[in-house]
């Protein structure tokens, strides 16, 4: 005969399984769960007082109906539940966020979208294994997580990192760079954040004999080993002399594209149709002046070279006012470009 410790818990597998709060289970429903699942019998009496003792200890999230019986007013309960710790829209939005997810790869995701769906009942249906996600055409390490997390370690103890950066050629593989021998390239990273951007993973670091910040894809790193070196203060970075500590929000705000470098203040006009795409892109950091019906002055704190891609980008509906030597490079870059088509 199992024991009331174990009898329990076969109870809350039952509740956490079998129930939400669109699906509930009578006492004698689970009695008979008990016995087909686990080859239990209990008696009502015995039943209905573990039930009540999960119920009342307020541990559980579990729900029931009430409804008084007879002159002493004793209570009957049944159609038992359990509250989930995530409602389903909840868990369909952690699933859309791994299948946006492009530096996991597709068992990775699928593993993690089973985890994630096995937090809801069983009538939880996940809409992950009907859609297709952009995950790129190239596997991504199986040993990621594990980078992530000698990241993590290393961010969190302030240490540098060794490393080596792998970039895709035309036969779709990942490929080490390499040093002026033709071995294997090892960089020291001095790194600060790990960020999400856009359905990729970065770090967000320094290059140990450079002076600003830099931009590795997560997915495109291997052979960490985190190093008994402390990393360079921040205030020793271009453009950070200023901080003790690394800014998230600030960087995601100027960093529209995950590229290194100064961050510069740019002045451009702009198509008053765009201006929705304008907010989207810059997270609302941007100010307007000099509105017409059909044109808007624009002004906003930006990494310099992801701007000048972003203006490219949107080159028929926005013209570059400042820096002058953005200026330049944009009408430089749309020069060259040209040039393809003549």
């Amino acid at each position: 005969m199992a024991s009331k410790k174990a009898v329990l818990v076969y109870i809350l597998e039952i509740l956490r399984d079998e129930t939400d709060a669109n699906h509930t289970l009578s006492q004698e429903e689970i009695r008979s769960i008990l016995a087909k699942k686990y080859e239990l019998t209990v008696d009502r009496k015995t039943l209905g007082r573990h039930l009540n003792d999960l119920y009342e200890s307020n541990n559980f999230n579990i729900k029931c109906e009430e409804s008084a019986l007879g002159a002493d007013g004793s209570i009957r309960r049944t159609n038992f539940y359990m509250i989930h710790p995530f409602e389903e829209a909840e868990l369909h939005l952690l699933i859309d966020g791994l299948l946006a997810s492009r530096h996991i790869n597709p068992n990775q995701r699928q593993d993690l979208i089973n985890k994630v769906s096995s937090l809801g009942s069983r009538y939880f249906k996940s809409h992950g294994g009907q859609i297709n996600s952009t995950s790129g055409y190239l596997m991504r390490s199986q040993e990621l997580f594990l980078n992530i997390d000698l990241i993590e370690k290393a961010v969190t103890e302030g240490r540098k990192i060794s490393l080596v950066y792998y970039q895709p050629d035309v036969d779709k593989k990942l490929h080490p760079n390499l040093d002026a021998t033709g071995n294997e390239r090892n960089y020291i990273f001095n790194p600060y954040q790990l960020v999400a951007s856009r359905g990729q993973y970065y770090l967000v670091g320094n290059h140990d004999n450079h002076d600003d910040m830099s931009t590795l894809r997560v997915d495109r790193i291997g052979q960490i080993n985190v190093l008994d070196i402390r990393r360079k203060p921040l205030r020793d970075i271009q453009g950070y002399h200023n901080q003790n500590t690394f800014n998230v929000q600030q960087y995601m705000n100027e960093h529209i594209y995950m590229f290194g470098g100064e961050s510069v203040t740019v002045s451009f006009e702009a198509k008053r149709s765009i201006v929705n795409q304008i907010l989207d892109w810059f997270d609302g950091n941007v100010t307007f002046t000099k509105v017409t019906d059909h044109k808007v002055e624009c002004r906003v704190h930006v990494n310099r070279e992801a701007f000048k891609y972003w203006a490219l980008q949107y080159m028929q509906s926005v013209k570059v006012l400042s820096p002058s030597s953005l200026v330049f490079d944009v009408r430089e870059a749309i020069r060259d470009g040209l040039a393809q088509y003549v």
